[in-house]
């Protein structure tokens, strides 16, 4: 894992806006072209190096994905119960023995499909202010 992929996970999960990642990771970049030594040399691990950050509260795409399939699990526990109990359909037939295997699945994909959301997620490159000639 290259530090500086496990610098914008770190530091997606601090909270930190894809715009400050860009940030941080364009000073790690310029520090290394300056000093010719690796940035965990200088700065630490990556995790120690994102520690100096303030965690803010923003929700990740990852954050995102987590939260749809709790939902949809919920709702599926829910639809359960109300065909077993309303409707005296059991669900079991359908699904087998285990009737929240399929709630505790969609959590589990889930929780992964969002981990690796944030992890496998480029940080996005800052973009450079446009100067215009005869414009301040």
């Amino acid at each position: 894992m290259s530090y500086e992929r496990s610098l914008t996970f770190n530091l997606r999960v601090r909270g930190l806006s894809e715009v400050e990642i860009a940030e941080a990771l364009d000073e790690v970049r310029a520090h290394e072209a300056a000093t010719g030594t690796p940035a965990e040399a200088e700065f630490g691990t990556a995790e120690e190096y994102a520690k100096q950050f303030p965690k803010q509260k923003r929700r990740t795409r990852g954050k995102t994905i987590n939260a749809i399939s709790t939902a949809l699990a919920v709702a599926y526990v829910l639809l359960v119960v109300v065909l077993m109990l309303v409707f005296r359909v059991d669900i079991r037939d359908f699904v087998g023995p285990v009737t929240l295997l399929p709630a505790a699945g969609l959590v589990l994909v889930g929780l992964l499909a969002g981990f690796l959301t944030d992890y496998f997620q480029p940080a996005q490159k800052r973009e450079k202010p446009t100067v215009v000639a005869g414009r301040e």
